[in-house]
């Protein structure tokens, strides 16, 4: 059997879709796994040992049409969109597959297999429904929780650095996030980092994904008595490995917390108005200001002006954390 995943952009999304491809390598016989995603995502996937062949998509319709004379070649059994985008839509349409499947929503043209997803709390344990539409039931859901593969060349870079800096304790403190609904204030952040350094010891390393992150980072920085900021962004296999040698993360509900995670160390989330993207595991620890509101799930219709995020202080949570990193 070949399937096809389709998830194309959003890092932390295509990260979260992982585990799907080891499910259904575990699970079926002979099967064969591709995944088609964005340029972007080619690191989180490339090294996956349960992924056979990565297809990327590039922008504008040239690329799509060549796109689509590779799937129809490929004959698969099945395809999965997990998106449910324009395009992903229109490949999936005219892929060839015996099965087009996706979750039910309110344009179901394209699909001639819609699954309506049964469970709740974690995304990853979502979007794993979908395999019910080649026949896999997936119960042991916590077995399967994305993770991050990286080679020895990347542990060996990462290593590297840590000599250049002259730091073997560390963690990694990432004020940043793609929207702007998801982050918490940068000097909060800066102070109880500050505050988890003095009581621990262990020195943070100020992480950012682009140059227009840099100044959030900064101000960050600015507010640790001891602290390294990078001077520029790691790929993303090679941030994985260095993440995979810290001691912690802490960050807020953005793709650096989903690597953290997938490496399989303590995960601090400072979260705001949404909820299921982490799992509900002994090394990931949500950090909320628990109002009445909170999580809403819906920042676009917020009343308070994103109390949840504003009104929440580094000393009202300090304690917390710290007892847990020292547990």
């Amino acid at each position: 059997m070949k399937i096809l995943i389709i998830q194309l952009r959003q890092l932390g999304d295509v990260l979260l879709s992982t585990p799907l491809s080891k499910a259904l390598k575990n699970n079926i016989k002979n099967v064969s796994v591709h995944f088609l995603t964005s340029k972007a995502s080619y690191g989180i996937l490339k090294n996956n040992p349960y992924i056979d062949k990565i297809y990327l998509l590039n922008n504008g319709f040239t690329n799509e049409l060549n796109t689509l004379i590779k799937i129809r070649k490929e004959k698969y059994d099945a395809v999965l969109d997990l998106q449910r985008t324009g395009r992903s839509k229109r490949l999936t349409l005219l892929s060839g597959a015996k099965i087009k499947a996706a979750f039910f929503s309110n344009d179901n043209f394209y699909y001639n297999k819609l699954i309506k997803s049964t469970t709740s709390g974690y995304t990853t344990f979502e979007r794993m429904d979908i395999l019910n539409a080649v026949g896999l039931n997936i119960d042991n859901k916590t077995d399967y929780l994305p993770k991050m593969y990286h080679n020895e060349e990347d542990i060996n870079k990462a290593k590297e650095y840590l000599k250049s800096i002259n730091t073997e304790k560390f963690f990694i403190v990432n004020p940043c996030a793609r929207k702007k609904e998801k982050m918490w204030d940068a000097v909060q952040f800066g102070k109880l980092s500050n505050e988890i350094y003095l009581e621990t010891g262990i020195k943070p390393i100020v992480v950012y994904g682009s140059d227009r992150e840099k100044e959030l980072a900064i101000l960050c920085y600015n507010e640790i008595q001891n602290a390294v900021l990078i001077n520029k962004p790691f790929s993303i296999t090679e941030f994985a490995a260095l993440m995979s040698l810290s001691e912690f993360s802490l960050g807020n509900d953005s793709f650096s917390s989903h690597i953290a995670v997938s490496c399989g160390i303590k995960t601090i989330v400072i979260c705001g108005p949404t909820s299921g993207w982490f799992p509900k595991i002994d090394s990931v620890l949500p950090i909320y200001k628990n109002l009445p509101c909170q999580p809403c799930n819906d920042y676009k219709s917020c009343k308070f002006n994103m109390a949840c995020y504003k009104t929440l202080s580094y000393k009202d949570i300090s304690d917390k954390i710290i007892r847990f990193i020292d547990n």
